[in-house]
Parts: structure tokens; sequence; C-alpha cells
């Protein structure tokens, strides 16, 4: 992969941004940040070959899930690997003109771009999987249909509370499953399901654990990174390989904990919540670091989804009760902007507040996604009662506001300096 990278950075000149550019320079820093992390490699090989035109003409997906809300687990058991498109290139965006306007948020015009761009992965005997998180989505699931694409569109009950939210949600997995078996011709079956429960609980397992190893270790490995490496789960086509490879990673960073002692950390430590940073669009993680910052845990409604393991409970019963309790638990978890009360990201968030050592939070909302300005009000009553301070950080995909940003995180990891050097004079 190497060789090829720098191949392409030779012979591209570009004065804009450009799809291959931006993954390209994306995996080139991630690389070059941790170099002596050789088990790093297979996440950044994954993501390249996820990324690349020539590899992606090749592929064929059988169901194709928009974002991240989809319980992976029932449609394993249905006999298809689930290709995910969760946004997160500006190039991309440039294949979407034509079909959306230019004001539609960032990440469904680029999701929009993946499916629609001229050498990608063939869509064509595709299932599309549509969460209907916002009116964005409910206008690309339009789009997909005017196309004559095959979908399922998944309607989310807002209201937790409502008695009849979770029997709707349950009875619409149901049916994704049955739309999935069919395009597979796999029958579902207790075992399948027990299956993919299990292999999705050891993934999430592993991420847990290289989560918690790695956590406020970035002279091991840096925050982006780790956020790279929890993202490329929804890159790979072998969640078992993926599962093995992360566990490997995990041991290394552990040994390399024991060999360094821990030196003290001149870097405030943040928080990074709002809408969620997705590979490659990595401007925002990076302007953390090089403003003197560390991102210490992120918290979306991925974040949330990915901290669930399921328990021993989920592994009895029939078929039908395993597949409701899956569909329920995603449900009665799931930190998506489209609730109206998102209690499930507002306890996550607590529990890491509750640890102590976040020093401030960086509040990400991306142009068009104003689900997430809606919440950021009762997040400030709640850091506000920490005493943590809260910087807001508008942007889109583009990245000619990098310098504007820069500027504005500069001043805020200033004042989390100034906060802390009062806070050692207090205690002296």
């Amino acid at each position: 992969m190497r060789k090829e990278i720098a191949n392409i950075h030779s012979s591209v000149q570009r004065k804009a941004v450009t799809y291959q550019s931006e993954y390209i320079d994306t995996l080139n820093r991630l690389l070059g940040e941790n170099e002596h992390l050789g088990e790093l490699k297979f996440f950044l090989d994954t993501a390249y070959l996820w990324s690349n035109e020539k590899a992606k003409n090749h592929h064929k997906p059988e169901a194709v899930i928009l974002g991240t809300g989809i319980p992976e687990e029932l449609v394993i058991a249905a006999g298809a690997q689930p290709y995910w498109l969760t946004g997160g290139s500006f190039g991309s965006l440039a294949w979407s003109d034509d079909i959306v306007p230019r004001d539609t948020d960032p990440v469904s015009r680029s999701i929009l771009g993946y499916i629609c761009q001229p050498c990608g992965a063939d869509f064509s005997d595709s299932l599309f999987i549509v969460p209907l998180s916002s009116d964005a989505m409910r206008k690309i699931a339009f789009e997909l249909k005017v196309q004559g694409r095959s979908i399922v569109t998944i309607d989310i009950p807002p209201q937790r509370d409502d008695k009849n939210a979770k029997v709707i949600w349950q009875r619409q997995m149901q049916s994704m499953m049955r739309a999935v078996s069919q395009r597979t011709g796999v029958r579902v079956t207790r075992r399948a399901v027990l299956s993919a429960v299990q292999r999705v609980s050891r993934s999430r397992k592993a991420l847990k654990d290289f989560l918690d190893v790695s956590r406020g270790r970035s002279d091991i490995i840096t925050d982006s990174a780790r956020l790279f490496v929890a993202g490329s789960y929804y890159l790979t086509d072998n969640i078992d390989s993926w599962t093995f490879r992360l566990q490997a990673l995990t041991q290394r960073i552990y040994h390399l904990r024991m060999q360094m002692p821990f030196a003290r950390n001149d870097r405030p430590c943040v928080l990074l919540m709002g809408s969620p940073v997705v590979f490659p669009n990595y401007k925002i993680p990076f302007l953390i670091r090089e403003t003197g910052l560390e991102v210490l845990d992120f918290a979306d409604q991925t974040a949330v989804k990915n901290s669930l393991i399921c328990g021993t409970d989920m592994f009895i019963g029939s078929k039908a009760r395993l597949i409701k309790t899956i569909s329920s638990v995603s449900y009665m978890n799931d930190a998506s902007p489209a609730f109206v009360n998102n209690l499930s990201l507002y306890r996550y968030v607590s529990a890491l507040v509750q640890r102590g050592d976040i020093e401030g939070v960086v509040y990400h909302v991306l142009k068009g996604q104003i689900e997430y300005d809606f919440e950021l009000e009762r997040f400030e009553r709640l850091f506000s009662a920490y005493g943590i301070p809260v910087f807001r950080l508008e942007t889109d995909y583009q990245y000619q506001d990098v310098e504007q940003l820069r500027i504005r995180l500069e001043a805020f990891s200033e004042m989390l300096v100034h906060n802390r050097c009062r806070e050692v004079k207090k205690a002296l």
C-alpha cells in the first residue's frame, strides 16, 4: 500500500481536493504519526481497499446499509455481509451535485455520491436498507426508489416511551430480515442468529478493550488513529479477521504501556461529540491535535452502539425471541438524532464525564445537521455542572475553513491550559 500511495502522491498534481487525494492524504498522515505500530497496517489497508476505485469496481454488495443505526446481527444472520455507507468524503460530493441541492447536509450528499460514482462498487443488484433518521435520508430513499433501486426503509419511532414504538421497530426488523433473506437465498435459522450475535459481540468486546488500553496514551497511538481503528469496522468485509487483528493491536499497545512509563500529559484532554467524524474527512481530529489538545473520548451514535456488548441472556430462547431481543436492545440504546429525547447518548456522555479527566468538550456540528444543535443546550447544562467548557464548532466537509477553525481551536486550547494552571495554583 505504501508504495502505491507514494506513486499517487508523486503523479497527482491538484489544486482542489479529489476523492482519491483525500483518502490517500488521511491514510498517509495516520501512517506517519504511528509508524512504530506495525499492527496498524491491517486497518490502513482495509480502508485503502474499501476506498480504492479499482478494488470497489469488482465488488457487488448484497445488502447496503446507509448509516450505522441498523443492528448488523440481523443482516448477517440472513446471509449478507453488510456494506456500510456512512459518508465522510468531501471528494464524493461532486458525484451527487446533479441529484440533490448543494445545501443538503454533507453526510447525505456524500452517501449518495458513493452510490452514484462512475467507478465504484456495482450496486445494480443491491438491497438498500435506509433508516429514515432525517429529512435528508427520506429524500435519499425517494431518489433511490426513482432510480429503480431495491430499498427497505426503516422508520424510527421518535419517542421510546410510546408503548407501541418497540413493537413497530421489531416488526420492521423482521421485515428487513425477510427482504435480505429473499435477496441472498439464505434461510434464517436460530443457529445463524446466535452465531451472528456472538461474532458481533466479540468484535465489540475487542474494540472496548482496545479503546480502554489506548485511552490517554497518545504517545503510543494518536487519538485520530484510535478513532480510525474504531471506524474501520464499517469498512471491513470480514469482521472475524478484523477482530483478530484488533486483538493483536491491543496486545501490542498493552506491552508498550508496560515498557513506557506514563508521562504527564501537557495536552488538555477533550471529549469530541456531535456530528460523527467519518473517514476520510479527519480535518477536525487532526486540527484538535495540531492545536495542542488530545481527544480522550468520542461520543456519537456509533460510539454508543459499539459499546453495547450482549450478555448471556441474549443467547437463550427461540429464534423469534433472539430476533426480538436484538431488535429491542438496538432500539432502546440507539443514539440516533431522530429521537425526541436522546437519552442513550446522554447516559453515555454522563458516564464519560464522571470519570473526571475530561477538561473540555468540542461539540462538532456539520452544516445542515440541525438535530445536533437541538441537543446542545441539554448537554451544556450537564457540562456546566462539572465545570467543563464547551466549544461549538460548525463546519462541513470542505477544507477551506481549516485556518479559521485553527485560530478558534487554538484560543480554546489556550483557555483550557489557563484553567489547568489555575487549578494547580489552587491545589498549592
